[in-house]
Parts: C-alpha cells; sequence; structure tokens
C-alpha cells in the first residue's frame, strides 16, 4: 500500500500572500485557490516538470541539468510594471503569449522546495505578489508544454518541457 503524502499546506508559509504585502490584496474566494505546496509534493513536481539534479534554475549550467528545451527569449521586460505595480501588464504582456485557459492549473515554482499551484487566471491577477523573488521562476502547466521562466532584471523566456 503506497503512503499518501500531504501535497498542500497553510499559504501563510508566504508571507507575501498576506494582506499588508499582496498586490492587489487576496480575496477571500481567491485565498483557498492559490495552494502551498508542501516541501516535498513540491520536490517531486519539480523533479518531474524541471529538474532533477538542480535545486534552482539559476544552478542549471548545462541543457542536460534539467528537462526544459527551446528556449525563446521575449522582449517584454516585466520589471518596469512589476516595480510600478501596474496590474494588467501581465495579463497585456504575458497571457498572450500562451494558450492557457483561465481555468488550467498552474504550479509557480520559486525552487525545488517552494512552490504553489493555482490557476493561470490567478497567476495573471497577482503577478506582482508571485514575483517577490525574482532570481528565476517558473511557471509550468501539466496541461501544456510550454513554460515561463521569469528571470533576473525581467527577463522573460517561453520554452518547452520534454
Amino acid at each position: 500500500m503506497e503512503k499518501s503524502i500531504n501535497k498542500y499546506e497553510a499559504l501563510e508559509k508566504f508571507y507575501y500572500f498576506e494582506k499588508e504585502y499582496c498586490y492587489p490584496v487576496l480575496t477571500v474566494t481567491d485565498k483557498p485557490q492559490i495552494k502551498a505546496l508542501t516541501d516535498h509534493y513540491c520536490s517531486q513536481l519539480w523533479n518531474e516538470y524541471v529538474s532533477e539534479t538542480k535545486h534552482h534554475l539559476m544552478l542549471v549550467n548545462d541543457l542536460k541539468d534539467w528537462k526544459i528545451k527551446n528556449e525563446i527569449k521575449k522582449e517584454y521586460n516585466w520589471q518596469k510594471d512589476w516595480n510600478n505595480n501596474i496590474i494588467e501588464a501581465f495579463e497585456e504582456n504575458i497571457k498572450p503569449l500562451l494558450d492557457w485557459k483561465d481555468e488550467d492549473p498552474v504550479f509557480f515554482f520559486w525552487n525545488k522546495f517552494s512552490g504553489i499551484e493555482t490557476t493561470w487566471s490567478l497567476i495573471c491577477k497577482y503577478w506582482i505578489s508571485f514575483l517577490y523573488e525574482d532570481e528565476a521562476n517558473i511557471l509550468v502547466s501539466p496541461k501544456s508544454k510550454n513554460v515561463i521562466i521569469l528571470s533576473v532584471n525581467g527577463n522573460l523566456t517561453i520554452a518547452e518541457r520534454e
């Protein structure tokens, strides 16, 4: 009999979704749809979708270190919009780059042990809070081969999973 693992823990694990930090303020109806992943479950997903050998995107130095290919850098730089709290910027500039549906599940990873599961629409709505740490984050939708990499200095890359 396979032991079940806990997949989620309290969102309070990530302080940047608290009222005083989250922008826009997280609504009561949206909060339950943003699920903090336990370290163990996050690690399993990271190994499946991102890398089995590296625990952070900034440590990937060789293509064999990860499960991403065909990277295409985009001209749009999100950093200025993030610094100026322009909520609409993600929906206007990044959302059209993919064919993800609003209700599609999305994993947002800061690293192998820190991530969230939510929907594409909530990523677009609260993107400013998700990017509290801009040291290379990756968004993966299990329904799509495409991924989004949001890196240092506002760099944006669309790539594919193996």
